[in-house]
């Protein structure tokens, strides 16, 4: 999958274009639920399964407490 370029800017940190991004997708989830506007998030919703974006937040260790307990109350997850 193809990330699409509106998203580069959340991806500073490493080659945009890098086949690994793209087939890292816990690594883009977890950037998008922890630093993305409204259309990245919408984006993020149509291209990934409910399942991935929850294992994501279950697992990761580099979501802020804040962000963690927003999408743990918003897919109703306990932390």
């Amino acid at each position: 999958m193809k990330l699409p370029s509106f998203l580069r800017k959340y991806f500073w940190d490493v080659d945009f274009n890098s086949p690994d991004l793209k087939g890292n997708s816990f690594f883009v989830i977890n950037r998008l639920l922890e630093y993305g506007d409204l259309k990245a998030i919408s984006w993020l919703f149509k291209h990934a399964k409910r399942k991935q974006i929850e294992q994501v937040i279950k697992k990761s260790r580099e979501l802020s407490p804040k962000t963690l307990n927003f999408w743990c109350l918003f897919f109703n997850l306990t932390g």
